[in-house]
């Protein structure tokens, strides 16, 4: 039986513990939450009103760290410390130096850590992975997705750049997560857009250069309230092209009655829909994680020092969209 507590219970926190409850051999001990009146009626375990007395609950076997991310590293290095297991919620942190200091006390602590970049895990992108590597639609040339929403209800903390980064961190890296782990680290990037009277960068179009492709993903918290949670990803290769948009009314905590396209399409003028899985991704990734830790087997899917790397990409094009130039990133 893997013992686990789950610091910071607002959405992102919620669909953890549905997880987790849906997992044979986990039992969520405890969890952290600063509005324990809100749970007290469908949870029974003992409920903290400080994450890091959770972290330090030596009954725990892991952790899942779905705070703010300005909080995630603190949070991480202490779990770390007191041994557990750590599912740390993307954004991994504000800035490379903070996630590279993470990593090294993940490293040092030799417990099983990942950051949960939930796209490795929702069926369409990991067929398209799956597609890729079996050269199914031949070299990549080029890679375009977007990102399109209304800020998240349940995030008022999302609008303030030194809690949360914005879109920039908090939605256009679950892309930028994704054409990583496609086409691996980029040779520059270059970000523009719109940045509100915060700081944040609330609507953002990147572009990421390699040797041989080019990708570019636009991000944007700026939508009407009206408009659909739109998400969307177009990979062109030397053999054929994969697209899958996905589209639903609310927002993504309503992703069970979302509307999904995926097709393949072929040089030789055909068409198909790729078959899928039916699980949903977020149990596909906290099941995921916990196979890690029964096993003691660090993540390959999602391993954190990929994670990393996804962080000093982050944090270029931050830098690109402050200063309104190109960004050379080292190998």
């Amino acid at each position: 039986m893997i013992n686990l507590g789950i610091a910071g219970m607002g959405y992102i926190g919620q669909v953890h513990m549905d997880a987790a409850r849906q997992v044979p051999d986990v039992q969520v001990l405890a969890v952290a939450t600063l509005e324990p009146e809100k749970i007290r009626d469908t949870f029974h375990g003992r409920i903290y009103t400080n994450y890091e007395d959770l972290i330090r609950d030596d009954r725990l076997d892991a952790v899942v760290i779905g705070l703010p991310t300005n909080l995630h590293e603190k949070a991480v290095v202490l779990a770390a410390a007191c041994g557990r297991h750590i599912l740390c919620e993307k954004s991994m942190a504000l800035d490379a130096a903070s996630a590279r200091r993470m990593l090294e006390a993940a490293e040092a602590s030799q417990r099983i850590f990942m950051v949960a970049h939930v796209l490795r895990f929702w069926p369409q992108y990991a067929r398209i992975k799956e597609m890729i590597e079996a050269g199914e639609i031949g070299s990549i040339i080029s890679a375009s997705a977007y990102r399109l929403s209304k800020y998240p209800p349940w995030m008022q903390w999302f609008r303030d750049p030194a809690l949360s980064g914005g879109t920039l961190l908090d939605l256009q890296i679950h892309d930028v997560d994704f054409i990583h782990w496609i086409l691996g680290h980029p040779q520059s990037v270059y970000a523009v857009g719109i940045q509100s009277p915060q700081g944040a960068w609330d609507h953002v179009h990147t572009i990421l250069n390699y040797p041989h492709a080019q990708a570019s993903i636009e991000a944007s918290s700026l939508l009407p309230e009206s408009f659909p949670f739109s998400t969307g990803i177009l990979v062109v290769g030397s053999k054929g092209a994969l697209e899958y948009t996905f589209r639903v009314a609310a927002n993504v905590q309503e992703r069970e009655s979302a509307s999904h396209f995926f097709r393949f399409y072929k040089n030789d003028g055909t068409s198909s829909e790729p078959s899928v899985s039916t699980e949903d991704a977020y149990l596909a990734q906290f099941r995921y994680f916990i196979h890690c830790v029964a096993e003691g087997q660090p993540p390959t899917t999602c391993p954190p020092q990929e994670s990393c790397q996804v962080m000093e990409v982050m944090s270029a094009l931050r830098q690109s969209a402050d200063s309104g130039r190109l960004v050379t990133l080292g190998a």
